[in-house]
């Protein structure tokens, strides 16, 4: 068998395919130049001033339609090779609610000339701009929703800075909002002196703005022992002849220090009172009142508050 035999099928085969080839390019570009009809979604936005509107709910990024056109329009808008995007300028934006169909045909039909449009499925494009409104606030923090860690406290005013800001914002969200904004600290067991930077908390989305966009927070922390100490009561008013006294001698005084502060505390530090006059006679009780205490301690509270009397024969 001769080589140019064994060699004959595969040009035989080159032959047939470049022949389909060629056959298969003139028919595409023959098909191209033909008209057609069919159904597409052609990109559309929305012209308006984002300085002083939003949009309350999503804007639609399509419109479906049916048109006819030429092959190499409709491929070119297939693959979408340079699509423009069909601008819809909305006249008195805050007013209009809606676009409907008839309002829309004339606008795609003005955008896409190259097209015979033949019917427009989108029927409606709801809309809801609000105007952007602005309000200046006065910032504050309450001290008691501060997350601290155990035994700690805060030693002192809490600091905003700056304690305004100007709140921007639809203008159903902004009439809300009260002349004095609560912001909050998210860190939490916070043990030791806080000087950072605070987020205002603002609601998200709609193009809800602040300036400043952050506030300043600064207080100190000290950590706190909790203590006791036994304290004598002292009588006021109490019959001479001691046929009525308290049923016990002494109370327990519990106090919290600051630790750095914190020292021995004697029961000479403290004076608690038990005055006859105030018993209740009803049931023989006399309040435990602490009269004096160290001026750096604090919570001071006698244990047990009330002081049940006896009465001898």
């Amino acid at each position: 068998m001769g080589i140019g035999k064994f060699f004959t099928p595969i040009n035989n085969w080159k032959v047939l395919a470049l022949s389909f080839l060629g056959a298969s390019t003139f028919w595409f570009f023959s098909a191209l130049g033909k008209q057609y009809n069919t159904r597409i979604k052609h990109p559309i936005s929305f012209v308006y001033d984002g300085d002083s509107l939003v949009s309350m709910k999503p804007l639609a990024k399509f419109v479906e339609l049916d048109v006819s056109g030429g092959g190499w329009d409709l491929l070119r808008h297939s693959f979408w090779f340079n699509l423009n995007p069909i601008l819809i300028e909305p006249e008195s934006p805050v007013n209009v609610k809606f676009l409907s169909r008839p309002t829309l045909i004339p606008i795609v039909r003005d955008h896409l000339n190259q097209f015979e449009i033949n019917f427009l499925y989108t029927d409606t494009l709801f809309l809801n701009f609000e105007p952007i409104k602005a309000k200046k606030v006065v910032l504050e923090i309450d001290s008691l929703e501060i997350d601290l860690d155990v035994d700690h406290r805060i030693v002192s005013p809490v600091i905003l800075s700056p304690d305004t800001a100007t709140i921007f914002g639809p203008k159903s969200y902004i009439d809300t909002l009260k002349k004095r904004f609560h912001i909050n600290i998210t860190k939490r067991e916070i043990d030791r002196d806080f000087d950072q930077s605070v987020s205002l908390g603002l609601a998200e989305g709609f193009n809800i703005s602040s300036t400043p966009k952050t506030v300043n927070v600064s207080f100190n922390v000290a950590q706190f022992d909790d203590l006791q100490v036994a304290v004598p009561l002292e009588l006021l008013h109490f019959p001479n002849d001691s046929s009525i006294v308290p049923a016990i001698n002494d109370v327990t005084v519990q106090f919290t220090i600051r630790r750095s502060l914190r020292e021995d505390f004697f029961s000479e530090d403290f004076k608690v009172i038990l005055d006859y006059d105030m018993m209740n006679v009803a049931d023989s009780t006399i309040p435990t009142i602490v009269m004096i205490h160290p001026e750096n301690v604090l919570e001071v509270e006698p244990k047990p508050d009330t002081v049940k009397v006896i009465y001898r024969e």
